[in-house]
């Protein structure tokens, strides 16, 4: 379960406030809630970590800008999902969990093809296919399915990344359900 840092914050000050003035209107649940919140922000942390990881390992060049931009879209709950050249997915943020019903370790290993149905527009996988072959970044709302059959619409943002030698090594998806 995803709560965003407003509510939680909201919660958390519901709760001081109750604990100052003494009252003790659910303080089990909003201590809960708070618990939760923190637990997230924490976890989106060490994805953000591993993240940069992943840019050291593989010598990414990237732009502070658009580092940036990754960690932001992580702290906010987009997904991200990084392939390799080839379009196979190496690693997902965990809420690919949420929004596809895949595990990131039932995702690994394969291409996004798993996402798609009998709906999906092929006009617009051909799009896409066409200017990530460019080596060009790539935006487009996509019909995609998650693992129970449930369709759901994905905006999507589809970047390469290159190495320190300027090659094309990786692909990173900035995802999220707008349905």
């Amino acid at each position: 379960m995803l709560i965003s840092e407003s509510y939680a914050e909201m919660v958390g000050q519901a709760y001081n406030r109750s604990q100052r003035e003494g009252k003790r209107s659910y303080p089990a649940a909003c201590f809960e809630l708070s618990l939760l919140a923190h637990a997230q922000a924490q976890y989106r942390r060490k994805e953000i970590e591993l993240l940069h990881q992943l840019g050291e390992q593989f010598h990414w060049l990237m732009p502070r800008r658009q580092r940036n931009g990754y960690t932001q879209k992580l702290m906010a709950g987009a997904t991200l999902v990084l392939t390799d050249a080839t379009k196979t997915i190496l690693w997902t943020s965990q809420n690919f969990l949420a929004m596809t019903g895949y595990s990131p370790k039932e995702a690994i290993g394969k291409t996004p093809k798993i996402l798609q149905g009998p709906d999906t527009d092929p006009a617009t996988l051909r799009r896409m296919r066409e200017t990530l072959q460019q080596a060009n970044s790539v935006k487009a709302d996509l019909l995609n399915y998650r693992k129970g059959g449930e369709p759901y619409i994905c905006r999507l943002q589809i970047d390469p990344i290159y190495d320190y030698d300027g090659n094309l090594t990786h692909f990173l998806a900035i995802e999220h359900e707008i349905t």
